[in-house]
This record gives C-alpha cells, structure tokens and sequence, in this order.
C-alpha cells in the first residue's frame, strides 16, 4: 500500500519525515518530490512511501523558519485475510485440544468407562411378539358351572 503525503505553497522548503513502530524512516525508504511555484516562490512538497498492512505511520512537515511541525497519523487496518486465518487457527485447534484431554482422561481413569459399558446390556432383550392367534381359556366358577371352554379370537 502506497501512502502519500503532501504540503502546497510553502515557505521555505520543508522537511518530510516518516514515522513508524517507534523509528523513523530512512530518506531512501521515501519517494520524495519537490516543486516551487516560480510566480510565488513557495513550494509543494510531495512524499510517498510503501508499508504493509496492520500499522501506524505518521507523516511529519517540518517548517525550519518557523520551527514548527505539523504531523498527520495513518492508522492501517489488518486485511480481513488475517482475521481468517486467526479464526481457523482457534477452529482447527480447539477440537484437537479436546480431542487430547478426552484420550488423557480416558488413559488416566481407565475404570471411568466401565459403568457404561455395563448400562448398554444391562436390560434383558425383550421377547418377540408371537403374531400366530393364541386361544384363550375362559374358566367360570359360579352355579352354572361349566369345565374349560376357550374362545378364539379373531381379527
């Protein structure tokens, strides 16, 4: 990313400074140009300088005369790429994570596991249900009193 920095009809000609992670630019490290208005004599003062992503900078004009300095600071973000590869970082690490204190407690409490092994056939099968029709036996005991009879139902 290209940042530029610029002063117009200026008196005298002032000095361009870039800052950035507490030091300052070399000289080489700006493309600087410089032009004075022949009419006028002031100057216009352009600076460019390339820097990455995820920084601040701040560009400086100093005014020797006047010794003063006026200074403008750039805040860059960090592209959206980073911020992805920060989340599948944590999403591709927090399932390993678990995964390894799940095998250490497993190793570590081996007789935790046997309760459930035991509660998953801890119940007899039931019996399968006989679909075939089954007489029923009707037994009566009072005055008419009759010996077996069955009934069949049917469906």
């Amino acid at each position: 990313m290209t940042l530029v920095c610029s002063t117009h009809g200026g008196f005298p000609e002032y000095q361009v400074t870039w800052r950035t992670h507490n030091r300052t630019l070399e000289p080489q490290e700006a493309v600087n140009k410089t032009t004075q208005d022949p009419g006028t004599g002031t100057y216009n003062i352009s600076s460019r300088v390339n820097v990455t992503e995820g920084q601040n900078i701040t560009c400086s004009i100093y005014n020797t005369i006047l010794n003063e300095t006026q200074s403008n600071v750039i805040i860059i973000e960090a592209s959206k790429g980073e911020n992805h590869l920060l989340k599948f970082s944590l999403v591709a690490i927090c399932p390993l994570v678990i995964l390894l204190i799940t095998v250490i407690l497993c190793l570590k409490y081996p007789n935790f596991r046997k309760p459930w092994r035991k509660m998953i056939h801890c119940c007899p099968e039931p019996e399968p249900e006989n679909t075939a029709q089954q007489p029923v036996v009707l037994q009566t005991l009072g005055p008419f009193r009759t010996e077996n009879a069955e009934l069949n139902l049917q469906q």
